[in-house]
């Protein structure tokens, strides 16, 4: 979850006068916000991506280009609503859709959607200063095709599995001494391993049109670290280091022909991927902020290379 922050600190500028500095903050564009909203607040934040894969890391990490690739448009919809001091419910949706080469999904189908429920243990003083720690619990439902996909793999944007996630994270505001904020976010989150998903034909697995079978992914865990700095009441400059891990699993099951079978088990490898993510953000008021930025991958372990413009817009009510 991202929020735009707006953070007043009084500073005496002399005995007789003082000044009122204001951060305004919408977010970076991965690491989620450990602050709460207050209770009865609304926070939207739709975000358009587009995501360009057109190389992979090997066992040893090595880049290996991968044409044509894949291309992806994807909005995500998250909102927030404060439900009480120190609680927070956020819906996630949203849509993609799906190009290699001269070959195309058809048409833009729904993604996974997420529903998370976040508590606040320790929360900023009135002034923005101190740590705020928060905890959270997120399911995903499998709401995005993923088997059964009309003999076009491109039409796959979920997985299939329902997951659980859990996530601990923290932030903190500091007021440097040239009068800019600075703020520092910390993100680390762990699934296990999901129940197995039934697949019928093709899948989002890479099976074929006559499989029949399962797969049973592994847990993952990730964790990512960003930092925000102020350049005045409007600008700000964002950017996240990230780090995801993917245990192995298994795809078992048969590919069926009217007249034979033939058995099908895979182990799906370890994966894991690191990234960065600069942006810029303006920040109209409190109420109002736009981000644009990418997050671009920088190394790797049998995963794909990408890059992932992205722009969102921030709005509070």
């Amino acid at each position: 979850m991202r929020r735009s922050a707006t953070i007043l600190l009084s500073l005496l500028a002399c005995p007789a006068m003082a000044s009122t500095q204001e951060a305004n903050f919408t977010g970076p564009l991965i690491t989620p916000n450990a602050s709460t909203l207050p209770a009865g607040m609304v926070l939207v934040e739709p975000y358009v991506m587009y995501t360009e894969t057109h190389a992979n890391y090997d066992a040893q990490g090595d880049r290996h280009t991968d044409r044509p690739g894949t291309h992806q448009w994807l909005l995500l919809v998250p909102v927030t609503l404060g439900i009480a001091p120190r609680f927070n419910i956020q819906l996630t949706g949203g849509a993609a859709y799906n190009v290699s080469g001269r070959y195309h999904s058809d048409g833009a189908h729904l993604a996974d959607t997420t529903l998370t429920f976040q508590y606040m243990f320790f929360a900023p003083a009135a002034d923005g200063s101190g740590t705020a720690v928060s905890a959270s619990y997120a399911h995903v439902f499998p709401s995005g095709k993923y088997d059964r996909l009309d003999n076009n793999p491109l039409n796959a944007t979920g997985s299939g599995a329902s997951v659980d996630r859990l996530a601990l994270f923290a932030q903190r505001l500091f007021w440097l001494d040239n009068g800019h904020p600075l703020r520092v976010r910390a993100q680390l989150a762990w699934s296990p391993a999901p129940a197995r998903v039934n697949l019928d034909g093709m899948s989002a697995h890479g099976t074929s049109q006559v499989f029949q079978g399962w797969v049973k992914p592994g847990s993952s865990m990730g964790a990512t670290a960003a930092i925000e700095y102020g350049l005045d009441q409007h600008w700000a400059l964002a950017a996240d280091l990230a780090w995801s891990h993917q245990r192995s699993g298994t795809l078992q099951g048969a590919d069926c022909w009217p007249d034979s079978y033939e058995m099908v088990a895979q182990r799906k490898p370890v994966s894991w991927t690191y990234s960065i993510a600069p942006a810029v953000e303006y920040n109209v008021s409190g109420n109002l902020g736009f981000i644009a930025g990418a997050q671009v991958s920088l190394g790797g372990h049998r995963s794909a290379a990408y890059v992932t413009p992205q722009v969102a817009v921030n709005m509070v009510f």
